[in-house]
């Protein structure tokens, strides 16, 4: 804001010498003016700053920093959801199995491929994961028998997962190969914080929809959001990156929800905007914190109805 007032400050002043300086009695007040000491010296102070200050802000770097790109930090938790459950024993890795950049919207389906699997079939071999970008390759090991099992995982995963899901098995001798395409439109960063935001939630023992409906009316799910104050981030928090502000939030929550009197209190404790007018104000007798605060409680069943629970 202040780069665009100095430039249209100096263009301004630029055109009303131009425009003075072609006309007699224009020239004659710039010569009176330039001859008093006063006015030559305050002009000269008042160029000089207004151009350093343009030029600060034409050469120094924004102290926003560069722009965070979302979906590589949505690919680099997807990556830690596969060894989560390489660790758990729900999965082994194949020794070709590629994860430089899963997909998340077929990297947090697993779960789901897995509890299917355990369902159908009885005293399961562990699933060997062979591939996970654009694709999922799963094999299921050591079944001589498997067609009907195949249709059964077919079929619930079609019912669990939805069209926009493909889902194929390739029978062989002792060996069936899972391949899973996703071929809908890629989620957008709010659709991809859900299950970071649940996991969070699960931890500190808060509701899931409440935390997205907090972070949905800071920052719209923007990891460039920036306060009015230069916090940052999802929840616009002085210290975390990326996701990081998600299990830093949910603390948060739980401390607030522990040490207030009522939801809407700790809800009131995120409120975005640092106004030192209102610092002492009890949110409730500010009309915009008031607002605030119920605009994130009324967005709690919209999540709670899309599955976060």
């Amino acid at each position: 804001m202040i780069y665009i007032l100095a430039t249209i400050w100096l263009a301004i002043s630029a055109f009303l010498l131009i425009y003075l300086g072609h006309t007699p009695k224009g020239k004659g007040w710039l010569r009176i003016l330039w001859h008093n000491r006063k006015v030559r010296r305050g002009s000269i102070i008042a160029i000089v700053t207004i151009s350093a200050i343009v030029a600060a802000y034409a050469i120094i770097p924004s102290s926003s920093g560069e722009k965070i790109e979302s979906r590589p930090i949505f690919e680099g938790y997807a990556q830690s959801l596969i060894f989560k459950l390489q660790e758990q024993g729900a999965i082994v890795l194949d020794s070709t199995c590629d994860l430089d950049a899963p997909q998340p919207e077929i990297t947090y389906i697993l779960p789901v491929v897995i509890g299917v699997y355990n369902e159908v079939v009885k005293n399961p071999t562990t699933p060997r994961l062979a591939r996970i970008d654009d694709i999922a390759v799963i094999y299921f090991d050591g079944y001589k028998q498997f067609r009907n099992r195949s249709i059964n995982i077919v079929k619930g995963l079609q019912k669990r997962l939805g069209p926009r899901y493909v889902v194929q098995i390739i029978n062989g001798d002792s060996s069936h190969e899972l391949k899973i395409a996703y071929k809908g439109k890629l989620w957008d960063n709010e659709q991809l914080c859900g299950l970071p935001v649940m996991e969070a939630s699960i931890r500190e023992g808060i509701d899931p929809a409440l935390l997205m409906s907090i972070i949905r009316h800071i920052s719209g799910f923007d990891f460039n959001y920036e306060g009015n104050n230069r916090e940052r981030g999802l929840m616009a928090l002085e210290s975390g990156y990326g996701l990081e502000q998600i299990l830093i939030g949910a603390r948060m929550l739980r401390d607030a929800l522990d040490s207030t009197q009522s939801i809407e209190d700790a809800v009131a404790t995120f409120y975005p905007v640092h106004d030192l007018q209102g610092m002492n104000t009890e949110w409730r007798k500010s009309p915009l914190k008031n607002s605030w605060v119920r605009e994130v409680i009324a967005g709690v069943p919209f999540y709670r109805n899309n599955g976060l629970k």
